[in-house]
């Protein structure tokens, strides 16, 4: 059966990652309606976001046509972004929509103030997240939880045992973020991603996607997750992605999305103080951070995308 898949098609998106699982079950055709966006998205500059806006407008038409076209059985939006809840419900007459969601849907910083509206024209919304699961029921005709997974292409699944060195932290920067990491200075500590080019006195660098954020968690003795606050305290894909890695993962709290637990998988911290005692502890006892790490691997290593794609075809299969 014929399966449209519309998102970000670039290295390191999510619809790279789903893609190989959903082709096994599905003809799938990859279209990237925003793809005029896409080609920016690495850039930051006032010029750019003025021409990214600019070129948003041609996102539902792109995706319009791609549906004329097909007349797939089945569309897996991944976001939408640039789609407007009327684009959603004008393309029902094809068949059957539904939308991944894997950010904050009432996190307007990164959508639009359409985006649940969005879900909510959908026939199926996907989330990561049982608790906008519960938040996004009332307004949407079908919604289920899918949560993360991880791509073995880009992190392989590494043995804990192996020789490891220092603390890595991917992610974009936050004022909180900056804090916390900020109690690990004079470590050995590797920090990239978006907005840390100010952070004076921290070891930073640009954004690593695939394969490249993989060899960098690789080769840590401990992986930092600090939940961004569109998680509204829900574990992002870094939960599993440090996971494969082998790095002991030193994480905020929470057990949504997750099923690991604070010395069951990883350890939680609440302050940046807690935070530095854990990395002096673990680095100076690696073996204990190898066991808690093999444990994590012991109960998630399974969860990759290629899980998550059979979840989700289960999802698709029951709109038809």
């Amino acid at each position: 059966m014929k399966l449209l898949l519309a998102g970000e098609d670039r290295p390191g998106a999510l619809l790279r990652s789903l893609e190989p699982g959903l082709r096994q079950r599905w003809d799938v055709t990859v279209v990237d309606p925003a793809n005029a966006v896409t080609r920016l998205i690495d850039r930051s500059s006032l010029v750019t976001r003025v021409r990214r806006r600019a070129r948003t407008r041609r996102t539902a038409p792109c995706f319009h046509e791609a549906l004329e076209q097909l007349q797939p059985d089945v569309t897996l939006v991944i976001k939408g972004s640039g789609l407007t809840s009327q684009d959603i419900a004008t393309a029902g007459v094809h068949g059957p929509i539904a939308i991944y969601y894997p950010d904050n849907p009432f996190w307007r910083i990164a959508d639009n103030a359409d985006a649940a509206a969005r879900l909510a024209a959908a026939d199926l919304a996907i989330v990561w997240s049982d608790r906008l699961r519960l938040a996004l029921e009332p307004t949407c005709q079908r919604v289920a939880t899918v949560p993360f997974g991880y791509d073995p292409a880009w992190f392989p699944r590494s043995d804990p045992g192996t020789q490891r060195s220092g603390i890595a932290f991917a992610g974009t920067w936050s004022l909180r973020r900056e804090r916390f990491l900020r109690a690990l200075e004079g470590l050995d500590l590797t920090i990239v991603g978006w907005g840390w080019d100010n952070a004076a006195g921290l070891a930073t660098g640009p954004p690593r996607y695939g394969s490249a954020a993989g060899e960098l968690l690789a080769g840590a003795a401990i992986g930092i997750n600090l939940l961004h606050p569109h998680n509204a305290g829900a574990h992002n894909m870094r939960t599993r992605e440090i996971m494969a890695s082998g790095a002991l993962q030193l994480t905020d709290p929470g057990t949504d999305g997750t099923p690991f637990r604070d010395g069951i998988g990883c350890r939680w911290f609440s302050s940046p103080g807690q935070l530095r005692e854990l990395v002096d502890h673990y680095l100076a006892h690696p073996g204990e951070a190898s066991a808690l790490a093999t444990s994590a691997q012991t109960l998630a290593a399974h969860e990759t995308y290629e899980q998550r794609t059979a979840e989700i075809s289960q999802l698709l299969g029951r709109l038809l």
